[in-house]
């Protein structure tokens, strides 16, 4: 049990401080008094016991935080919505604690049945970050896109050219989309490319429905319960999907790519992508994910961890650093037009 309780510690507490530096201070302090209760042998350790052989990847904490967000969400937990900024709260953790506490320990087996979810933050931030790898692969070939995203989840950063992005030294995109991101660059990639994505489409294990009204308030319930301005661009990109629909599969990711990268296409540019999808996945499946991309005429974007920053990347070549949920993004190529 030793070993166990401080593997799950550190996990959670890994996770607090990833709050707090990413601007959750409400996350943080949850977080820190789960951890508390779980070295006590609280009703936190009845609810983790056996988790503690998953890797960090798993995001064991945000999946903890998860369901008892989707109740408040639901307004069946009126005693948290006073303290969860989601739904209008003072944002009080302290006060939060023992009504969460009490909630966890009267429902154990439903928060370990939760547990086996896995994480789905479709978050459409990250769309900012991977914009100019998009552009880039625009402006190399001079061709439509076809784009095939991998743990695409409800899709919603499949639909990134329907979005608005603007910077310090100009925009992309439509103004009239419900999407606006205006603070997430440092330092822009090239905003004045043409884009068109002419195919979109994607894969994982367990599709959400964005349009879906239990679709939608699970992909809310894994958005931080204190950050605001996520939950308003997750809600106008569930707006956008009710009018781009796009078919997430649900299919493993190297099945998914050794279908569509079978026939080479010279009509398109294709992008294969992912953004924070790796650490969700085998060995095994890696190595076919590459095998099959390897073997086809693509580009391969991605955004993946390489802490303390995300690195963005298109092949082999960086071409710039974000924060996790696509901000701060700070572009290190320009390429000559």
């Amino acid at each position: 049990m030793p070993d166990a309780v401080e593997t799950l510690a550190g996990r959670l507490r890994w996770q607090a401080r990833g709050c707090e530096v990413l601007g959750s201070p409400f996350y943080a302090r949850l977080l820190d008094s789960a951890t508390a209760d779980l070295e006590a042998g609280g009703p936190l350790w009845d609810v983790l016991r056996g988790f503690e052989t998953e890797d960090r990847g798993s995001a064991i904490a945000l999946r903890l935080l998860a369901p008892v967000h989707r109740k408040v969400l639901a307004g069946e937990l009126p005693q948290l919505d006073r303290h969860y900024p989601s739904t209008g709260g003072d944002g009080d953790a302290t006060a939060a604690w023992p009504v969460f506490r009490q909630f966890v320990e009267g429902n154990v087996g439903w928060m370990r049945t939760e547990l086996q979810r896995p994480c789905q933050t479709n978050e459409v931030g990250r769309s900012a970050a991977l914009l100019g790898g998009f552009l880039e692969v625009s402006h190399r070939t001079r061709k439509p896109l076809r784009i095939l995203e991998l743990g695409a989840s409800a899709g919603l950063n499949l639909r990134w050219d329907r979005y608005y992005y603007q910077s310090a030294g100009g925009a992309w995109g439509d103004d009239s989309s419900p999407v606006h991101f205006t603070h997430s660059f440092d330092v822009p990639p090239p905003l004045h490319r043409l884009s068109e994505v002419v195919e979109r489409g994607g894969c994982d294990l367990n599709p959400i429905d964005a349009t879906s009204e239990e679709g939608a308030l699970l992909l809310r319930s894994f958005v931080w319960a204190d950050q605001l301005a996520r939950l308003s661009q997750l809600d106008g990109a569930i707006q956008v999907a009710a009018q781009v629909p796009v078919e997430v599969e649900r299919i493993g990711a190297a099945d998914f790519l050794e279908r569509e990268l079978a026939t080479q296409r010279d009509d398109v540019a294709t992008v294969v992508y992912h953004s924070v999808f790796k650490q969700y996945v085998t060995a095994p499946e890696r190595e076919r994910i590459a095998a099959a991309i390897s073997g086809a005429e693509v580009f391969y974007l991605r955004m993946e961890p390489a802490y303390p920053l995300f690195e963005v990347r298109l092949d082999d070549e960086l071409l710039g650093t974000s924060h996790a949920h696509g901000t701060n993004v700070r572009w290190n190529v320009d390429s000559t037009d």
